[in-house]
């Protein structure tokens, strides 16, 4: 541990039973993790008080300025029957986060499927699961987060397709993100006991974002169109109906823009 501390110019600390590196700033602590998981056993996070290089789905960049997000990443090591739900984990991460929000903030938060969690139709977090693999076995998985603390965090984005919005934005400024990481930590071992479950497709069901309304959906291949979210399945794709009336499920997509009310 002494040799990796000094050569990542960061701290450990114990939080919520887990092993934390504390970075002020990093590339990307999904990249830190990644490569940290061939030096150390068992699971463990990666803090960084800024990102100069996070990223998003499609490699999109994550923007944040020092002290105004709350960016880290997750190292779990897979458990055998946790290799039927790879599709479930970036949920993990989000019905976690709004588990917190609303005890602690009394903040209602959706998930906009896949990926991020919205307050208002506003993007507050983004997450991002990233698998490493050995052969055709999974064998680890990094789970990314990043939570807007104040709107310094997306103010050098320019135009974004989503709307944003940060925790002080919604009337609840964090004063303590060390007690906070900590308390979503926790949060996030309680979901994972679940993940299996049939609770948890209900509880991520019952907060996906924009059912009953036609927004518009940007899929891989090139397509783009005009779908009504319905409810995810278990294996994390989303049934979704067009406006004629017929339902098919998405995989590799992701809602790109407004909403308008049927």
């Amino acid at each position: 541990m002494n040799q990796i501390q000094a050569c990542q110019h960061g701290r450990w600390m114990e939080l919520a039973g887990w092993s934390v590196l504390f970075l002020r700033e990093t590339g990307s602590t999904n990249d830190d993790c990644h490569r940290l998981a061939e030096e150390i056993t068992g699971e463990f996070v990666v803090w960084a008080g800024h990102q100069k290089a996070g990223r998003g789905r499609e490699e999109r960049t994550w923007f944040d300025q020092p002290g105004s997000a709350l960016t880290f990443s997750v190292l779990l090591r897979l458990k055998p029957e946790e290799t039927a739900c790879l599709g479930r984990f970036t949920a993990l991460g989000a019905l976690s986060i709004i588990d917190l929000l609303k005890t602690d903030f009394d903040l209602d938060a959706k998930i906009k499927w896949p990926n991020d969690v919205l307050i208002r139709d506003k993007k507050v977090c983004g997450i991002l699961a990233e698998l490493a693999w050995q052969g055709f076995l999974p064998q680890s998985l990094v789970l990314g987060i990043g939570i807007n603390l104040t709107n310094r965090a997306f103010a050098s984005a320019g135009e974004l397709r989503t709307p944003a919005t940060s925790l002080k934005a919604e009337g609840a400024p964090l004063t303590d993100p060390e007690s906070f990481l900590e308390k979503l930590l926790e949060a996030i071992q309680r979901r994972r006991k679940t993940l299996g479950s049939d609770q948890f497709m209900h509880d991520w069901n019952a907060n996906l974002a924009y059912k009953g309304q036609f927004v518009p959906f940007k899929q891989y291949q090139g397509k783009t169109g005009v779908f009504c979210p319905e409810y995810v399945n278990p294996d994390g794709s989303l049934t979704v109906s067009d406006q004629q009336g017929e339902r098919f499920s998405l995989y590799s997509s992701e809602i790109s823009g407004s909403s308008s009310e049927t």
